[in-house]
C-alpha cells in the first residue's frame, strides 16, 4: 500500500472480505474515491469498508434547497428524494427520479466543485486538507454550495444555510464579504475566479490565466462584437490590467441557471447542433446564433456546462452567452496565428464530439437559407478594429484577430 492508494487485494485483507467482493463494491461505486486504473482498481488508503448492503443504510446527510429538505443522503452516498419536483430547478436535476445512485450524485456534485483540471488544483486541495482529488470529499467540505442555485448538503436535519455559508467559507476559503457583497475566494478556486460586484452589477471576476494569454481582452472583445452582431451576450468589463468582470444576467433571489449538461440523459449523437436543438427546439435560433458567433470569434471552450437556460417565475429562457475568454487566439503563438488566418477553413475550432464550427455554420446556412434574422453582418473592418483596440488587443493578436473576424464574416456572408 502506498501513501495514497491501496489495491483491491490489500483492501480485502484490511476489511476481512474477499478480493472479488472489493472489486464488486468498486464497480457499484460504493467505495468513495475508488477508480479503475487499467484492469485494476485504485482505492484511497483512507477508505472505509462500505456498510453491508443487506442492511438499510442510515441517513448521514440531507440535500436541501435553502432550508427545506428535498432529499436524504445515506452512508453509500445514494440519494433518496423526498421532493423530486420541489421546483423547476430541482425537477430539472432529478428528472422526476426518486433515487440517485452514488455515481449519479457524484456526477451532479462534479459540476458544483472545483475542476481537477484547474492550474491551481494542488493549492486548492491543500487548502481543503486533501492529498488527492476526490469529488465527494471536496463536496463534503464545501457542502456542494454553488451560487447558481440554493442547493446544498446539510450535516444534520436542522442545519441552516446562512450559518453554513459563514462556517464553510470562513474555515475553508477564508471568504470575506464587504459592504457591496464582494468576495475574495469561492469554491470555484483560489485567486482565479471569484464572485463579486462591479458598477452595481453582480457577476464573476476572472484572473488572466497566464501572463502571455489575452483571455481578458478576448472576453471583452467578444461581448462588444456580439453587441454589434445583435447576439445576446453577458456584459464583460475590464476590472484591472489582469482581470475581467463578467456580469450575471439573472436575479439570484428569484431566478436560477441550469447548464445544458443537465438537460441530457444518456448518449448524444455526433452532431452537437442537432443535440442542442433536439433537447430544446424552442431555442433553435439562439443556438444557431451561438454557433455563428463562436465561429466568427474562434471560440475554443464551448461545452455543455458553458451553455445555459434561465428559469424564472415567468418561464424558461435561453441564457445569454458567457465564458468567451478562450477565443480570438488567446494563447496562440504568432506562427500559429499566421497559419490560421492564411487558411481559416482548416484552422477553425471544433464543437462537440465531432465536426468543426465551419461544418455547423454551413449546416445552419443551408437549413435557414437566409441568416438575416439571426445576426447583423453589416459590420466594417474599421468597426472590428475599433472593438479590438477598445478591448486592448495589440501586436500580432490584434492583427490576427482582425483578419480572422473579417474572413469569417466573409465566409458567413458567402454562404447566404
Amino acid at each position: 500500500m502506498d501513501n495514497q492508494y491501496m489495491t483491491a487485494a490489500q483492501a480485502a485483507k484490511l476489511w476481512g472480505i474477499s478480493d472479488r467482493r472489493v472489486r464488486v463494491l468498486c464497480t457499484e461505486g460504493k467505495i468513495i474515491g475508488a477508480f479503475k486504473d487499467g484492469k485494476s482498481y485504485k482505492i484511497p488508503a483512507c477508505a472505509t469498508k462500505p456498510a453491508d448492503g443487506r442492511e438499510k443504510n442510515p441517513i448521514v446527510r440531507y440535500l436541501k434547497w435553502e432550508n427545506e429538505i428535498i432529499g436524504t443522503v445515506d452512508a453509500t452516498n445514494s440519494v433518496n428524494f423526498i421532493h423530486p419536483y420541489y421546483n423547476e430547478v430541482v425537477s430539472m436535476y432529478t428528472r422526476g427520479a426518486n433515487v440517485w445512485t452514488s455515481e449519479q450524485f457524484a456526477e451532479f456534485l462534479s459540476e458544483r466543485v472545483v475542476s481537477r483540471d484547474r492550474r491551481d488544483i494542488e493549492r486548492i486541495l491543500f487548502r481543503c486538507g486533501l492529498s488527492h482529488y476526490d469529488v465527494l470529499r471536496i463536496a463534503e467540505i464545501t457542502r456542494g454550495i454553488h451560487p447558481k442555485d440554493l442547493l446544498w448538503i446539510a450535516g444534520f436535519e436542522n442545519e441552516q444555510l446562512d450559518t453554513v455559508i459563514t462556517d464553510v467559507f470562513d474555515s475553508v476559503f477564508h471568504q470575506r464579504i464587504d459592504l457591496v457583497g464582494d468576495s475574495i475566494d469561492t469554491p470555484e478556486g483560489y485567486n482565479i475566479k471569484r464572485y463579486g460586484v462591479y458598477n452595481n452589477k453582480y457577476g464573476i471576476y476572472k484572473q488572466r490565466i497566464s501572463p502571455l494569454a489575452t483571455d481578458v481582452e478576448s472576453e471583452i472583445a467578444v461581448f462588444l462584437l456580439a453587441q454589434k452582431l445583435g447576439i445576446p451576450c453577458c456584459p464583460a468589463f475590464r476590472a484591472d490590467k489582469d482581470r475581467v468582470f463578467s456580469a450575471f444576467m439573472y436575479d439570484f433571489s428569484t431566478e436560477y441557471i441550469v447548464h445544458f449538461r443537465r438537460l441530457f440523459d444518456g448518449a448524444r449523437s455526433d452532431n452537437e447542433y442537432k443535440n442542442l436543438v433536439g433537447v430544446r427546439p424552442q431555442y433553435k435560433d439562439d443556438i444557431a446564433r451561438m454557433i455563428l458567433l463562436d465561429f466568427i470569434t474562434r471560440q475554443d471552450d464551448r461545452h455543455l456546462s458553458n451553455i445555459a437556460i434561465k428559469l424564472t417565475k415567468n418561464g424558461e429562457y435561453f441564457y445569454p452567452l458567457y465564458d468567451n475568454g478562450r477565443s480570438l487566439f488567446y494563447e496562440d503563438t504568432e506562427e500559429m496565428v499566421q497559419r490560421a488566418i492564411a487558411d481559416p477553413a482548416t484552422h477553425v475550432t471544433t464543437f462537440g464530439y465531432s465536426g468543426t464550427y465551419l461544418d455547423y455554420v454551413r449546416e445552419i446556412a443551408k437549413e435557414y437559407g437566409s441568416l438575416d434574422s439571426l445576426l447583423n453582418l453589416n459590420i466594417s473592418e474599421s468597426d472590428v478594429s475599433a472593438i479590438l483596440k477598445e478591448a486592448n488587443f495589440t501586436g500580432y493578436r490584434l492583427d490576427g484577430a482582425l483578419v480572422w473576424i473579417m474572413k469569417s464574416l466573409s465566409i458567413v456572408s458567402g454562404l447566404l
